[in-house]
């Protein structure tokens, strides 16, 4: 069984205990023969159904958890913030799948967002491998690299962001741990060593400082902003980092590392937004736009118009 057949498997049994609910094993075994993954089997064999359990736990960090008293199983519901977040990602994974193999008559009606060409190639292959902390050797070509080089990484964690998948591992070129982007990679292969995790290693922990996936030096720093009011339902709806508290109306204040992917999003708002502080990017970006204004000032457009 490939690695891809898996996370499909796992995937499907997270969304049936989804919604609040509860169901025995017999039930589970009746839903396992109707789907897709039954193949002629009546239920999900035992040993295999408690693998299951301990691979959403250890991948996803969901907990299915047994009631004696109800004799129900259940996707346990005190999920924090990021519990949260990645249950929801991947219900909406296996429901737009779902949805795409149910109305293939529709396809040509149903757009959505490209992911980055090559972002998902090796996903089930790094998956499989944090699941056994295992080490993979991997052909990667950067785009400041010439030519791509293979070596040998420790996978510790996966981070999806702007339609890339990234993994965070550690590796013998760098001190701290370092970014890989899937699409940058030509292979994956396992190597059959294991590693061990750092013993206070928290993902979570490691990008709470930071918006998006760049994590360079830099202190936590108290960022005001204001907003047009059409762009402040937009942030309501979806906070630009887990601090974002709204001060006053239309103004927000976040705590976290300014990088350059947090400086590109507030670029992209233009003149929806202003930043109020720090007193330094509220320089640097009154600078950026002085030097646009002179470039459109002495341009004459396209000389081929």
């Amino acid at each position: 069984m490939t690695p891809t057949d898996l996370f499909n498997k796992y995937l499907w049994l997270v969304e049936l205990l989804s919604h609040g609910r509860q169901l025995s094993k017999a039930e589970i075994d009746e839903y396992w023969a109707a789907s897709e993954f039954g193949d002629g089997e009546h239920g999900i064999p035992r040993r295999t159904f408690i693998r299951m359990k301990e691979a959403i736990f250890d991948l996803f960090d969901l907990h299915i958890e047994y009631s004696r008293s109800k004799d129900k199983y259940y996707l346990e519901e005190g999920f924090t913030e990021r519990h949260k977040s990645t249950r929801q990602f991947l219900l909406d994974a296996f429901a737009v799948n779902h949805l795409l193999r149910e109305n293939k008559d529709l396809e040509e009606r149903i757009i959505l967002e490209d992911v980055t060409a090559g972002s998902n190639l090796f996903l089930p292959e790094i998956t499989a491998a944090m699941r056994e902390n295992q080490c993979i050797a991997i052909t990667y070509q950067s785009y400041d690299m010439l030519t791509a080089r293979e070596f040998e990484i420790e996978p510790f964690a996966l981070r999806y962001f702007n339609r890339r998948w990234y993994v965070l591992a550690r590796t013998d070129f760098h001190s701290t741990l370092y970014l890989y982007a899937l699409d940058r990679m030509k292979a994956v292969k396992m190597t059959g060593k294991t590693f061990k995790l750092l013993a206070d290693f928290s993902a979570q922990e490691h990008f709470s400082r930071y918006f998006g996936v760049m994590t360079t030096e830099g202190e936590v720093e108290r960022v005001c902003l204001k907003t047009t009011e059409l762009r402040a339902k937009y942030i309501r709806s979806l906070p630009l980092h887990y601090s974002q508290k709204e001060t006053t109306p239309n103004c927000f204040e976040l705590r976290l590392v300014p990088t350059p992917d947090f400086l590109n999003a507030l670029r992209a708002m233009g003149t929806e937004v202003e930043v109020l502080h720090p007193a330094w990017l509220r320089k640097q970006f009154l600078q950026e736009v002085k030097e646009m204004v002179a470039k459109y000032e002495k341009t004459g457009g396209c000389p081929h118009t």
